[in-house]
């Protein structure tokens, strides 16, 4: 485990901002098809590939391509999966020192089934790696310029948001679907709540969008997000009085939504690492995004930082 802020140097190949990232990493067996059948069936697939998955993994290589410094904090079973996991994050540029290897433990593994207008269905088994875990390593943190968590490793996440905030560095939150009471958990220690519309709806059942932001604001969040796919993402800050913000998504033909959302959390904390404004970085990540949603092949097809600012350049 890495225990200086000078450790950043040997991580990865970028040169931007040093990203900590916390929680769960699987495998993901894509299936591409044609269309979503109405009742269960035998359906044959187009396309097969077994890629890295999971929130905090898919940022992570999200992120590095993006030229990031990126550090994994989580776990994975001492079986073949694990092993997977290990060498394609790195392969990507992410720094593993800080995913466990949990003995006797099983990794998590998905089928993500992905139709020709890009949606997806996801069943997952999540293992047991996870609840095996040691405690979080927080020494990997120092010389961080963000921590990103999400919430299927309650015990990782909940111990690096006490620690970025006693250290005063900026912290995120992936808020997808989740027991409530670990989403308002959460949410009351991270700068940045930024909730799928799943997980907004799970963090404040039975309330309006705006009534669920100001909720979480109200909790002790900084920033409450929510993100819409193709309807666009709407924010509120402590600052900000009345109707909350509106960025509208870009107009494009989405052929695989897997990972769209992983993708806008790691380029949305590179961007508020980089010091841009909220709207300015919520755009960064909706591009960022926008791109992914046009290429077949999870995280790995998203943007490194040129393809990103040329698209940014081009819609304006």
């Amino acid at each position: 485990m890495h225990d200086t802020p000078s450790a950043w140097d040997q991580v990865g190949k970028g040169v931007g901002p040093r990203i900590c990232t916390v929680g769960h990493a699987t495998i993901d067996h894509c299936f591409d098809i044609v269309e979503f059948p109405a009742q269960p069936t035998k359906t044959p697939a187009q396309r097969y590939r077994a890629i890295s998955g999971g929130m905090a993994a898919n940022a992570s290589v999200a992120a590095a391509r993006l030229g990031a410094r990126v550090r994994l904090h989580g776990a994975v079973g001492d079986d073949e999966a694990g092993a997977f996991l290990v060498k394609r994050l790195q392969d990507h540029g992410v720094d593993c020192a800080g995913l466990q290897r949990v003995p006797d433990a099983s990794s998590s593994i998905s089928a993500v089934v992905i139709d020709a207008r890009g949606e997806r269905q996801i069943f997952n088994s999540r293992g047991d790696a996870l609840a095996k875990a040691g405690a979080l390593d927080t020494r990997g943190f120092i010389g961080a310029d963000v921590v990103m968590v999400d919430p299927r490793w309650m015990r990782g996440a909940t111990e690096a948001l006490h620690w970025a905030r006693e250290a005063g560095v900026l912290s995120v939150l992936d808020g997808d679907l989740s027991p409530q009471a670990d989403l308002q958990s959460l949410s009351a220690l991270a700068d940045w709540s930024v909730f799928s519309e799943g997980g907004l709806a799970a963090f404040a059942p039975g309330l309006t969008i705006v009534d669920a932001l100001q909720s979480a604001l109200a909790a002790g969040t900084q920033v409450a997000v929510v993100t819409m796919g193709q309807r666009g993402v709407y924010w509120l800050g402590r600052a900000d009085a009345g109707d909350p913000h509106f960025l509208p998504a870009f107009r494009i033909q989405a052929v695989d939504t897997n990972g769209a959302g992983d993708v806008f959390h790691a380029a949305l904390a590179l961007a508020l690492a980089e010091g841009q404004d909220a709207r300015s970085a919520i755009r960064f990540g909706s591009a960022a995004a926008a791109i992914k949603c046009q290429r077949n092949g999870g995280v790995v097809k998203g943007p490194d930082r040129a393809e990103l600012d040329a698209f940014l350049a081009a819609n304006p």
